[in-house]
């Protein structure tokens, strides 16, 4: 069994947006057809579930051969010291159970998270989509911003918004030259304005324990992009004319997101929801005709209406990435792995 660090994944090359985007749409059109699953959660909460819980993510990959665990820490009030999530990955072969290698997750867990956002704004806005406000500063907030600059070839104004304005203006800096290379303005908020028709796509990526985006904050036309927890009030939730998710039926038992709190008050929103894998193009196979407009495979939909994609997150996504990051670093000529033999 291999043992795979951070700095062997970034090797592997998977942490390019695209190509982590790419194999996110793959990921959704095996969901789709069958051939990828991922099992119910199991969450464990060591006392109050505020003070702390641990995910296990089982799924399996049937066209890859594998299956695996996502096993993560979800602990708040770390002073900053630890992250917030602390996942690792394990991957066995379907078809004897061996284990194959066990690899650390934050990374793949960060280009996860921004590969399913750049994947769901593909195929929700339209390719000449400008204007981009961020909320958050952390480290998902890093990771959708790199994601999202490719999906967005239109873009030229990114708004920056963190409860602590230092932070966003270190972001900002950390991306001047990717700005200022596209030719994009930037600006950082010291608040959160009022209303944000400012902005065509919203995304909100922090660890709010309680709401600060509310109904009156968007306008027909927007799209916003929902990765955290409870970053949105359930009743802005409930005004949005269409939500798409990467998986809903999954979320609605147990799961913290504010959609998913609505939908056991509310079964009736699930007449909105949509699954992102049905609004994806079928992938091309080398066959011929032209190739679908805008830097990706989906089909772009513009619309007046108010629209959600929420990010439930799972675990097929993280297993395919790190399937990936093996079976690039094996194949290329000199790399050496780290292997541990459970047998010894």
């Amino acid at each position: 069994m291999y043992l795979i660090s951070r700095s062997r994944i970034e090797a592997s090359g998977i942490a390019e947006p695209e190509a982590a985007r790419r194999l996110i749409e793959r990921t959704l059109r095996a969901k789709a057809a069958g051939t990828s699953a991922g099992a119910q959660e199991v969450a464990m909460a060591a006392g109050a579930r505020e003070a702390g819980a641990f995910y296990s993510l089982p799924a399996y990959l049937g066209g890859e051969g594998v299956a695996g665990l996502k096993w993560t820490s979800h602990v708040p009030g770390q002073g900053g010291e630890l992250p917030y999530t602390q996942p690792v990955i394990l991957l066995n072969d379907l078809k004897t159970g061996t284990p194959i290698a066990l690899l650390e997750g934050q990374l793949i867990s960060g280009l996860r998270t921004g590969a399913v956002s750049a994947a769901a704004v593909s195929a929700l806005t339209e390719a000449s989509a400008s204007s981009l406000l961020l909320c958050g500063s952390g480290f998902q907030a890093r990771h959708q911003l790199r994601a999202l600059l490719p999906a967005l070839p239109g873009l030229q104004d990114v708004h920056l918004w963190s409860r602590t304005p230092a932070r966003a203006e270190r972001l900002q800096r950390e991306f001047a030259g990717a700005f200022a290379e596209r030719g994009i303005r930037s600006r950082v908020h010291a608040a959160l304005p009022p209303r944000l028709d400012f902005a065509r796509v919203i995304v909100g990526a922090t660890s709010a324990a309680r709401p600060y985006l509310r109904a009156e904050h968007f306008a027909p036309g927007q799209l916003y992009v929902h990765i955290g927890m409870r970053d949105i009030e359930e009743d802005a939730v409930e005004a949005f004319d269409e939500i798409v998710c990467d998986d809903f039926e999954a979320g609605v038992p147990s799961s913290s997101q504010s959609l998913f709190g609505l939908a056991r008050r509310n079964p009736g929103i699930a007449r909105k929801v949509t699954l992102l894998e049905n609004l994806l193009e079928p992938e091309r196979q080398g066959l011929p005709g032209p190739e679908p407009e805008g830097p990706g495979s989906t089909a772009r939909r513009a619309g007046g209406g108010k629209v959600m994609f929420n990010a439930f997150g799972l675990s097929i996504f993280d297993l395919a990435l790190a399937h990936e990051a093996l079976r690039r670093l094996q194949a290329r000529p000199g790399v050496e792995l780290r292997r541990f033999d459970p047998n010894e």
